[in-house]
């Protein structure tokens, strides 16, 4: 069980620093004359775009940073079972802060090249149709899902029934703790999740004027690429959970064979997981490479500083009426403290301090 902990744990660091890897280079994906969505002259990486880049670089270690002392502490107290849920969380944590960053130096470099000055508007903000959650919902995931919840919640039974009735058991009590806080985490990890694909869902763009059906599809192929991402990351998570719950009920997953089996299943979930995700980056870039959004999306002029009240040096702001969680300021974008989602937001995360606060206890 350490091992396929740690195995887990191993292979989440690596999926994490590549991440890193993808997003090192992605202000020049579209070539030097871009910085991520922002067209820029000749001579802008030779400039001031030298050191927002080495900045936008460094801003992506920031993620393993914030939860490097954590690691160190979990692994050299040999609480292994904890680092894997820790590491996963961490995803989650990661994926937001990265989006975030994204926005952040996405508004700094269009703050560098147009510090005040309007731009003609070539296109218009349209209210795009509702969409609600239950409308992206793959009801064989959801499935899926609650029949991996169930078999786990049946294991959790089955330790606190030996824990209560039996208080000779050896290990009854030890499973139950264990079972009780990996089941809180990856039922945390869910609701991390859940919260992210209403954030896509709900996330509404303006539309150029020009080729806006080739922008509308591939805005559709955009969202359905991240939430089929979202919606396998929950089958993993959900498939974690089984095998930890496993692992800690059955004496018989300590053998050794319990241990390759273990193995064996988790090389093919992480082979396949690892393979759904290339394709599903094939298919975005192939309609990426066809429309080109890039260059629609550069007819967009850039955001106003809206009116309202900044906080912490532009990093904060306060405006319950503005509907935007993130807006521009001046230091490039701002945390809109009175939008709902920045209340969930904060939840979540309270939450999940008072996970940990209870995991080191």
């Amino acid at each position: 069980m350490i091992r396929l902990a740690m195995l887990v744990a191993i292979l989440t660091w690596a999926v994490r620093l590549a991440r890193i890897r993808a997003l090192w280079s992605l202000p020049l994906k579209n070539g030097p004359g871009w910085f991520l969505a922002q067209r820029v002259g000749p001579g802008f990486y030779d400039g001031a775009g030298a050191g927002l880049l080495r900045s936008y670089r460094a801003a992506l270690f920031l993620p393993l940073a914030l939860d490097a002392p954590i690691v160190a502490w979990l692994a050299a107290d040999g609480r292994y079972a904890f680092l894997v849920c820790e590491q996963w969380i961490a995803l989650i944590v990661a994926a937001v802060l990265y989006n975030v960053i994204l926005a952040y130096f996405s508004a700094r470099a269009t703050a560098l090249l147009h510090p005040g000055e309007s731009r003609t508007v070539t296109s218009v903000q349209v209210s795009m149709e509702p969409r609600s959650l239950r409308d992206h919902v793959d009801r064989r995931v959801e499935l899926a899902l609650a029949v991996c919840l169930v078999i786990s919640m049946g294991l959790l039974g089955r330790d606190f029934a030996l824990a209560t009735t039996e208080p000779g058991h050896g290990h009854a009590a030890r499973n139950l703790r264990l079972g009780t806080l990996a089941t809180a985490w990856i039922v945390y990890l869910q609701i991390g999740l859940l919260l992210l694909k209403l954030v896509f869902v709900r996330w509404r763009m303006a539309l150029p004027v020009r080729r806006t059906e080739d922008f509308r599809r591939w805005r559709t192929a955009w969202l359905s690429h991240h939430l089929r991402l979202f919606d396998a990351l929950r089958l993993v998570f959900a498939l974690l959970l089984v095998s930890v719950m496993s692992g800690v009920t059955f004496e018989a997953a300590r053998s050794r064979t319990g241990l390759v089996l273990g193995l064996t299943a988790w090389a093919v979930v992480i082979v396949a997981f690892v393979l759904f995700e290339k394709r599903e980056a094939r298919r975005l870039a192939a309609v990426e490479r066809e429309i080109r959004p890039i260059e629609l999306v550069d007819e967009f002029p850039p955001a106003p500083i809206p009116a309202g009240r900044f906080l912490a040096g532009g990093l904060l702001y306060f405006n319950r009426d503005n509907p935007h969680a993130l807006v521009r300021s001046g230091r490039g974008i701002a945390l809109n403290l009175g939008h709902p989602s920045t209340y969930a937001w904060t939840g979540y995360f309270v939450g999940l301090a008072f996970l940990m606060a209870s995991m080191v206890r």
